[in-house]
């Protein structure tokens, strides 16, 4: 277990008053696991829930390069129980997350570490992440906890947590040099092959089930040009400041400022916890956001641009940001005013989730379904009602589809394709198929346009649905459902 090794105590730091904090912050988490009808990302969310849900049934699916095996292993568990004992256990890999940071700021001897925990719930993307079935919040776990036993001194345990994040997040293994830069500077010359345990334990896995024992690359689901295309250098920036809000943000920037303030302190440099922090934090927060601008403004390595994948961040920002509070705190001539300036920012920073920005949360847009989940469920309660669908296969591309009809997605006699080898297949689908069509998933993904089918004569259409990709919010337009069936 983890412990400060601090001897005089520092404001804002007790753990009675963190596990306060973090009790209050799971607890909301947990209410609005049943109350929240979204999945905050119904493509790649309910794709990994999907491939952990029937990894019992296809043991595959726990090697599988676009999954991620690690990630994949970890949620198979709580996947068997539903979605929502799915969002239960990323609940918890949060409250996880926040707690290390704590102790990661308390490690690093910041005053109000026990701030962090608020924070990191404070950041409206991140709580909204929690809901769902994405990777970040195992990747943040696994990165501060990484971090935290590298500020306290367990470098070999650090290293060695830290391998295995290439097999939560290909961006793992970006990250894994930041290790070896630590490493290197402090001389762990010993511990230094640890970054590769994970790499190593899959590969002997790969060569075992697969005959390859180099899977793990020739395998890559990410192709080196992005289908998705391209777009501005500014997407993740202004996606981090979705990410936490104002108030969180102008605190990182602060907590930015104040590193080069004390970067002049070359006495600083020889200092464990500064080489820590500087490297393992701003180091990981900086090359993560800096490595997807230039994947999305060059489209490299199947990038489409989504700032979600920046909510692994929160656990480090946090730190960050009580940097920057210590800027603030300054301001106060007595304790008691500093005290008082800490517990205003706090505040202002969980009120500003209730201002109805386009930043902070919103109830429509965050916890209705949405637009292409509800028509899914549409689509699925109709076809129950039909008769005698019981056992004919189910063509389908979009996640949400598959989800809502609880179908098994990787068996091909109950899901087959209907694109495959770069050919459409529709004329040996057998008799009574039914395809359920979206205008995203399978056209891109699917390869399927609607004219192909309209035009088919062999095909017929049953039931047709369009409705607003988000509730109450024409900007983001309209999605569309058809379903057809194979009559002949």
């Amino acid at each position: 277990m983890l412990t400060s090794s601090a001897a005089l105590p520092l404001p804002g730091s007790a753990p009675r008053l963190a596990r306060v904090l973090l009790v209050l912050g799971l607890l909301v988490s947990v209410c609005f696991v049943f109350i929240t009808q979204n999945t905050y990302d119904t493509g790649d969310s309910l794709n990994h829930y999907l491939y952990a849900r029937y990894a019992p049934q296809h043991p595959l699916n726990l090697l599988h390069s676009w999954a991620k095996p690690l990630f994949t292993l970890v949620i198979m568990g709580p996947s068997q129980l539903g979605y929502r004992a799915l969002m239960l256990f990323q609940c918890l890999l949060v409250a996880a997350s926040a707690w290390l940071s704590y102790l990661v700021a308390r490690g690093l001897r910041i005053p109000y570490a026990a701030l962090a925990i608020v924070f990191c719930y404070a950041a409206p993307d991140y709580f909204h992440v929690q809901f769902s079935g994405l990777t970040e919040p195992l990747f943040g776990l696994i990165v501060i906890g990484s971090v935290a036993l590298a500020v306290y001194d367990r470098p070999a345990w650090s290293t060695a947590l830290a391998s295995w994040l290439p097999f939560v997040r290909s961006e793992g293994f970006m990250l894994l040099g930041l290790w070896v830069l630590y490493l290197g500077w402090q001389r762990q010359w010993r511990v230094l092959p640890l970054v590769f345990l994970g790499y190593a334990v899959y590969s002997a896995v790969g060569a075992v089930v697969l005959g390859e024992p180099g899977w793990v690359f020739g395998q890559n689901a990410y192709p080196t040009v992005s289908q998705y295309g391209h777009g501005k250098r500014s997407q993740y920036i202004i996606g981090l400041l979705y990410l936490l809000g104002w108030v969180i943000s102008v605190l990182v920037v602060l907590g930015g400022v104040s590193l080069l303030g004390r970067a002049r302190d070359w006495s600083l440099w020889r200092s464990r916890l500064f080489q820590a922090e500087l490297l393992l934090i701003y180091g990981s927060a900086a090359l993560f956001v800096t490595a997807h601008t230039v994947f999305w403004y060059y489209g490299l390595f199947g990038s489409a641009g989504l700032t979600r994948v920046l909510t692994m961040l929160p656990p480090l920002l946090a730190v960050v940001a009580l940097r920057g509070l210590g800027y603030l705190t300054g301001l106060g001539r007595t304790p008691q005013a500093q005290r008082a300036i800490a517990t205003g920012v706090a505040a202002l920073a969980v009120v500003f989730l209730f201002t109805g920005l386009r930043m902070s949360l919103r109830w429509q847009r965050d916890f209705e379904a949405a637009g292409d989940l509800a028509l899914a469920r549409q689509a699925a309660a109709w076809y129950r009602q039909q008769p005698g669908t019981q056992g004919k296969p189910v063509v389908l591309e979009h996640p949400a589809v598959g989800f809502a009809l609880g179908v098994d997605v990787f068996d091909r006699q109950a899901r087959p394709l209907a694109y495959e080898n770069k050919q459409l297949q529709l004329d040996r689908l057998p008799v009574g198929t039914m395809v359920f069509w979206d205008d995203w998933f399978s056209v891109v993904e699917g390869g399927l346009p609607a004219d192909v089918l309209t035009k088919n004569p062999h095909y017929r259409r049953r039931w047709a649905a369009k409705t607003l990709r988000h509730p109450h919010d024409a900007g983001d337009g309209y999605c569309e459902f058809i379903v057809f069936e194979k009559y002949r």
